[in-house]
């Protein structure tokens, strides 16, 4: 099994791909933090989905607006499955589920 870790190390070198986590400590900070950018941003959203849900406000949100951002995070989260990018498939599937949560709100209330 080290020897195929190896092999790959060489492998994703020569196709200048760093390894995850990157080996420079810097490098291996920010790769960490961005898991945790990925859980968290899509948190950003639950003031938005409170007032929709909670409140049953909706006024001043655009339903074309949120339709359209959760298909961009479905174009992102396949993105990111195609590239085995876990932070953006973290962030993306968060985001379009939360975004969903709106849309679904908005045409609820």
């Amino acid at each position: 099994m080290l020897g195929f870790h190896h092999l790959r190390s060489r492998a994703l070198a020569a196709q200048g791909i760093e390894p995850f986590p990157a080996r420079g400590a810097g490098k291996r900070s920010l790769d960490y933090l961005m898991y945790g950018v990925g859980i968290f941003a899509p948190l950003a959203l639950m003031p938005q989905i409170i007032s929709i849900y909670v409140d049953h406000q909706k006024e001043g949100v655009s339903l074309e607006t949120w339709v359209l951002l959760t298909l961009f995070s479905i174009l992102w989260t396949i993105y990111g499955i195609v590239h085995r990018d876990r932070p953006i498939i973290i962030a993306h599937a968060l985001f379009t589920i939360l975004d969903g949560s709106i849309v679904v709100g908005i045409l609820l209330f």
